[in-house]
């Protein structure tokens, strides 16, 4: 019988996952009812924030003929940050800021415009959100999937995850959402849960 997408992220120690020491976010109950109907096809998944490779674990395992790149700012500190040192075959590590758009114009080149998932679990700041999304968004695939994760950093006076001179990147996120009301775009769908926001590519 196959584990359940939280049953694998508990093993892995990812907090995304319903339980965890620290905290647990929850995400992996809602995740599943995206990811359950393409779990066993031949997918690209990117994920943003590596650390220490909870979460990369916990995707292979999940998505067994799935291709899965991760890439962080921080290198060399475990096997799932170090380049050339993949501790698995459909797994793949990329060194690079999340807030430098030049990055993801080279990444887009080096590994290829068909994304059917993307998650950012990065720095969590407005601008590396927003960077990232705009460099992204246009190389997911129709019917793919790009995530953000831990949005309640959006929320308080002052907050740091807001550089000055940026938007409020949940106020970004609900732009996109008025863009599906108002506007012909392609963006199929927007779904919130709790400090998750995933959209659908149309």
């Amino acid at each position: 019988m196959l584990l359940t997408l939280d049953e694998i992220a508990i093993k892995h120690g990812t907090d995304k996952a319903t339980y965890h020491p620290g905290r647990a976010h929850a995400y992996t109950p809602v995740y599943e009812k995206f990811f359950e109907p393409i779990r066993e096809l031949p997918l690209k998944f990117l994920e943003i924030g590596v650390g220490g490779g909870e979460s990369m674990r916990t995707w292979l395992e999940y998505f067994p003929n799935a291709k899965i790149f991760g890439i962080d700012i921080v290198s060399k500190t475990n096997p799932w940050n170090t380049v050339h040192m993949a501790p698995d075959p459909r797994y793949k590590f990329v060194c690079g800021s999340q807030s430098d758009p030049t990055f993801w114009k080279c990444f887009a080149v080096d590994y290829g415009v068909d994304w059917d998932v993307i998650v950012d679990d990065g720095g969590h700041q407005s601008d590396q959100i927003i960077i990232s999304f705009e460099g992204m968004w246009p190389h997911v695939k129709s019917g793919g999937l790009y995530c953000i994760e831990d949005l309640g950093v959006a929320y308080g006076e002052g907050s740091v995850f807001i550089p000055k001179g940026w938007p409020n990147h949940m106020a970004f996120i609900m732009d996109r959402l008025n863009d599906i009301n108002l506007f012909s775009n392609d963006l199929e769908s927007l779904h919130f849960s709790n400090e998750l926001a995933i959209m659908r590519k149309a």
